[in-house]
């Protein structure tokens, strides 16, 4: 633990700017975790919802081609002010929608911009931060988003029994917050002049990068087990007549480990290989969900998070550094851009394929998320880097 404080200390001024309004940020994000439950309620089926869903996804997948394009172009700071506050605008937007084609339409538009910005993120943090102290800069960023996330939940859980509309309304407000530090008080980073800024370049850099690409493809199956955590999961929490405010803190019991464990865990693990590390945890989140075949009251969905919880601190609290590793300096915003569209296409298909199975058999969404979290783990550990 003393390691990871003392390499904490070491990390620029700027960087703790970054984190802390990241913080802010994610305390708001109070509307994705019950987007599936607020299409529902408003007359529309699980399948619909899915659909709607996935167009957020849809619009995720094509912010990574514009963010990463932006980051390296315009600047990180630009880019990830934009991004919140277009995001927050369709926030409002969104509280205002109850059919589920406009729905739809509008969670495009919202992923589009909202995600637009994380490439530039994470590119900030390669750029802040030197090579020996980004494994500690991630898991401090992690830090701070699960800080807020553990607190996040359980405050929409109790608007949502009242009103959805108050969950949009602070996503939109913190969006705005986070706008207004990026541009005032973060810096642009590193840029590529304008026609080294194409992803044709990077693209001819990209097709090269076995590595890169083995962990591209296995981010798109570990997106689907970490979709089900705010699709299947909170809808089968609803259908096993549970109180709602529940969900809302079972979900923050994520945010809450993380925040505590994480940190003597990054310490623990410090020398342990990435790339078992990785392999370890898609393997532990994808099965996560198999005590939902047995168990629906309220100890299985407890447990359920409990494991997924330590998986996801095996796996990423590794992943962004191990991607940052294997991204050329000129190039960082557009891998970065490129991991997120591997995710977002992950998404795409667990949101539709996923609530689609789910009203067919519950039990066989669980099954398939093991078997994709094993999939993922085979791919990093026989088709990654072999230094890392």
């Amino acid at each position: 633990m003393s390691s990871f404080i003392n390499n904490a200390r070491l990390l620029p001024r700027t960087f703790w700017v970054l984190a802390w309004a990241t913080f802010v940020n994610r305390f708001g994000l109070f509307v994705w975790p019950f987007l599936t439950l607020f299409i529902t309620s408003q007359g529309n089926t699980a399948a619909q919802a899915g659909i709607a869903v996935s167009c957020y996804s849809i619009g995720a997948f094509l912010a990574a081609w514009l963010g990463g394009w932006l980051a390296d172009r315009l600047g990180r700071n630009v880019t990830m002010a934009l991004s919140a506050f277009s995001g927050g605008l369709c926030m409002l937007l969104l509280s205002q929608a109850s059919d589920w084609r406009l729905l739809a339409a509008l969670a495009l538009i919202t992923g589009l911009t909202t995600e637009s910005g994380q490439s530039a993120g994470n590119a900030l943090v390669q750029d802040l931060v030197p090579p020996e102290l980004r494994v500690t800069a991630f898991s401090t960023l992690r830090f701070c988003i699960n800080a807020g996330w553990s607190l996040g939940p359980m405050t929409a859980g109790l608007l949502a029994k009242h009103s959805f509309f108050w969950l949009f309304v602070v996503d939109a407000v913190t969006s705005f917050f986070f706008a207004f530090i990026c541009l005032l008080y973060l810096p642009r980073g590193r840029r590529s002049e304008a026609h080294l800024a194409g992803w044709g370049v990077a693209w001819q850099s990209i097709r090269l990068n076995g590595p890169f690409l083995a962990m591209c493809a296995a981010s798109a199956l570990n997106a689907w087990v970490w979709r089900m955590t705010n699709t299947a999961f909170p809808l089968h929490f609803g259908t096993s007549h549970l109180p709602l405010d529940w969900c809302g803190y079972v979900l923050a019991l994520n945010g809450v480990m993380i925040i505590t464990l994480e940190p003597f865990f990054a310490s623990a693990t410090v020398r342990w290989p990435v790339r078992f590390m990785l392999a370890t945890g898609y393997v532990i989140m994808g099965s996560s969900f198999l005590p939902l075949l047995f168990a629906n009251g309220i100890e299985g969905f407890v447990l359920c998070m409990i494991i997924f919880t330590i998986g996801e601190m095996f796996a990423f609290s590794r992943q962004h550094a191990y991607v940052a590793s294997l991204s050329p300096e000129d190039m960082r915003g557009r891998y970065s851009g490129f991991h997120s569209f591997a995710w977002s296409l992950g998404g795409i298909v667990s949101s539709v394929g996923g609530l689609s199975l789910y009203e067919l058999s519950h039990n066989a969404v669980w099954l398939v998320s093991a078997v994709c979290g094993l999939l993922a783990a085979v791919i990093i550990a026989t088709r990654g880097r072999q230094s890392a």
